[in-house]
């Protein structure tokens, strides 16, 4: 508790600007990049534990970063110096150093570090742990559409999305459906999963997940309507049996 209302009244004070300006910059520039390499589901992808461990050591390394060129030159602008450290840390991770150059006419490539390499495999670290987040969730998604949304639902929004001129799409696409459902080979089950992950593919997440939402909400409706009518049916058998007593009751 002491150290976030050290941090909450840090930021408070006018030396944190600088800090507040260069974080924002560069958690921007690597937003950025996970909503380019993720421009399929970029807000999904921003909410998974690798997208968070990115923007989090982007925000690290420019604080270090800029906390050492204001060590290195106090005198410097705090604002113009935030800014050019925001900016300039994406370009510095990916930058080579070669610390020992070789001499001419060398095999040897010399000794230096090299950011760039760092840094990739930092990012590629991150990428697989969102790929396999956004995996989970959609096949999640895709054994739920398999179960519960009919056959005849999926074929119907598939064919929606491909032969309706919804979706600018290439020839290949033309009768995929038909393909589908007219193989002689392909059960049910094995139709709904080909079918399902089209719907994905062409629709993406949003759409699957809410057909998965109305086909609950339908079975949800189904089983209430008849749970209606069995209590409707109970009541009607309890009435007819009290007034076949009260009929074959003698009269006195």
């Amino acid at each position: 508790m002491n150290v976030v209302y050290f941090v909450l009244h840090w930021l408070t004070t006018p030396t944190a600007y600088p800090y507040v300006i260069a974080v924002g910059i560069s958690l921007a520039v690597a937003v950025s990049e996970i909503v380019s390499v993720f421009e399929r589901d970029p807000v999904r992808a921003l909410r998974t534990a690798g997208a968070f461990m990115l923007l989090v050591l982007n925000g690290i390394f420019v604080v270090v970063l800029l906390a050492l060129v204001r060590y290195l030159k106090p005198d410097s602008n705090p604002l113009w110096t935030a800014v050019g450290v925001g900016i300039g840390l994406p370009v510095l991770l990916r930058t080579n150093f070669n610390l020992i150059k070789p001499l001419d006419g060398s095999a040897s490539k010399g000794v230096g570090i090299s950011f760039e390499e760092i840094y990739g495999r930092l990012q590629g670290f991150c990428r697989r742990r969102t790929d396999v987040s956004l995996a989970a969730q959609r096949i999640r998604t895709v054994d739920e559409a398999i179960k519960i949304v009919e056959l005849s639902g999926l074929e119907t929004r598939l064919r929606l999305l491909l032969e309706g001129g919804l979706l600018t799409i290439g020839e290949e696409s033309q009768g995929y459906v038909d393909k589908i459902i007219d193989h002689p080979d392909y059960k049910d089950d094995r139709k709904s999963m080909l079918l399902t992950f089209a719907i994905l593919n062409f629709g993406g997440d949003r759409m699957l997940e809410n057909m998965v939402k109305e086909a609950k909400k339908g079975s949800q409706a189904r089983a209430n309507l008849s749970a209606r009518a069995s209590a409707t049916k109970s009541a009607e058998k309890s009435l007819n049996s009290t007034k076949t007593k009260d009929a074959a009751a003698p009269v006195t």
